[in-house]
């Protein structure tokens, strides 16, 4: 990808609506250049959006903000998108075969196709994935059956559903804000993507986003998704729990989380010690407590979601922990003492590969914006209109690289085109090895290779919902969060 484009990634999140602006450089790592965010608790709860005027209003501050930071209009975002109703859900379709046939390209394709066309109440696919393949009823299974000669043929796809309304109030929302959506993710599919490496993927892991509104698990095994669920249950709830417990507001009680966490597990700290709280005195036994039984709670949880889907027993790359959530002091014990079988968890504060932090306001080894970071590691188009030509006359030298300017020699002196022909040059021989996960949005498909096949359909969910119009509103449907 050239470097002079502008991605720009916005998630809604329960807690925040958030955006982030930067350019992916030709070694995959991405440089962020202006980040905002405003508060969305108002307007949006466990990630489905509530109140369309007040989020799309929320969504026009935050492109307001990055606008103004990169001296630059942005009228099209990449968005990543996930909510309490997002789920996996596997379906089977089979052929057979009066004679003995050679499995080819055109089977495959009708039978996924097959797949994509099965109805599911109230909700719509975003995402599609092949599993494997069995031929002939055989006991083993196949990733890719092209070219296998048989008289039956039954294939196995994952599907990533969302409830229809969810998507269709957060395309109004964008519309309203007169915001372009090139594209859109399921954030935990991003997220495994920029984090989770192909020995956990195909060893088997659970990948858990502890969120403020939510926590996402997602299981991989053989390298491949088996399983999605969202738990309405975040870090939040702790927070909550702490200001109506110690009647304070939740501004305090956040501080009192992230600073004292699950400090009854910390080894040699004095629980009975007091801090004063809200005029009142409480012992960090009681802080301590508070926190913990809501914590336990989200972590039971989690662990009956692993156990639900059939693989916790045969995880052996463990627990991979991301979000805001996961910032928790002694989490990790907590996470081992409810699921002893598994390994102890590593954590993850950003994506694999690797951030510049050029925005000094962004708050750096903060899980909660790995989504943010994922989703803009996605992107492939450029978001932004550049200033005019004597708008660029106005601007200080220092401030160039946030307008898409080049400069025009380097701090040596050097003709600065020359090192910019230079990287172009590693890039290109840099591809081949490079592994690039990008998705074209021009196309439904992200992959496909013989019998395996991915395909996401959210560019086309969009589309259809603009086209809609102010016909959506006519519909008498209630909406639930």
């Amino acid at each position: 990808m050239e470097t002079e484009k502008l991605i720009v990634a916005i998630e809604l999140g329960s807690s925040k609506i958030s955006g982030v602006a930067g350019q992916i450089l030709y070694d995959g790592t991405l440089k962020v250049m202006a980040y905002a965010f405003t508060p969305s608790s108002s307007c949006i709860r466990h990630g489905a959006v509530y109140n369309l005027d007040k989020t799309a209003n929320a969504i026009a501050e935050v492109i307001s903000r990055l606008d103004s930071m990169l001296s630059a209009k942005i009228n099209k975002v990449y968005i990543g998108y996930n909510s309490k109703s997002l789920r996996s859900e596997i379906n089977s379709v089979e052929r057979s075969f009066t004679v003995e046939t050679v499995v080819s390209q055109e089977i495959i394709d009708s039978m996924f196709s097959e797949c994509e066309l099965m109805e599911h109440s109230g909700y719509q696919i975003l995402l599609q994935e092949s599993l494997e393949y069995v031929v002939d009823n055989k006991r083993g299974t196949e990733t890719d059956p092209m070219g296998v000669a048989c008289t039956s043929l039954k294939g196995n796809y994952l599907s990533i559903l969302l409830k229809k309304q969810i998507s269709d109030y957060m395309a109004q929302c964008f519309s309203m804000a007169g915001i372009t959506i090139l594209d859109g993710f399921v954030t935990p599919v991003v997220e495994a993507d920029a984090i989770l490496t192909d020995e956990e993927k195909q060893q088997g892991c659970a990948f858990v986003d502890y969120g403020a509104d939510t926590t996402t698990v997602s299981v991989y095994k053989n390298g491949l998704l088996r399983y999605l669920r969202v738990i309405p249950l975040g870090s939040t709830l702790i927070t909550r729990d702490l200001a109506t417990v110690l009647k304070i507001d939740e501004e305090q009680a956040e501080k009192l989380k992230c600073t004292y966490g699950l400090c009854t597990l910390i080894g040699g700290q004095d629980m009975e010690e007091t801090i004063t709280v809200g005029g009142n005195k409480v012992t960090l036994r009681e802080i301590g407590g508070i926190i913990e039984a809501r914590n336990e709670e989200i972590v039971k949880n989690v662990a009956a979601i692993i156990k639900a889907s059939g693989y916790y027993d045969v995880l052996y790359s463990g627990l991979i922990v991301t979000g805001g959530g996961s910032k928790l002091r002694q989490l990790d014990q907590v996470f081992y003492s409810v699921m002893p079988d598994l390994r102890t968890p590593r954590f993850v504060v950003e994506p694999s590969c690797g951030v510049l932090w050029n925005e000094p306001l962004w708050k750096k080894g903060d899980g909660s914006q790995v989504s943010l970071l994922s989703v803009m590691a996605k992107g492939t188009e450029n978001c932004c209109e550049l200033p005019k030509m004597d708008e660029i006359d106005n601007v200080a030298p220092s401030d160039l690289d946030k307008v898409g300017m080049n400069p025009l020699f380097n701090s040596e002196g050097e003709s600065a085109q020359e090192d910019r022909d230079r990287e172009e040059l590693i890039r290109k021989e840099s591809q081949d090895s490079i592994k690039h996960e990008n998705a074209d949005s021009a196309s439904d498909t992200e992959a496909e290779s013989g019998g395996k096949k991915r395909k996401s359909y959210f560019k086309r969910i969009i589309d259809n919902i603009m086209n809609t119009g102010e016909k959506f509103f006519d519909s008498d449907q209630e909406f639930k969060s």
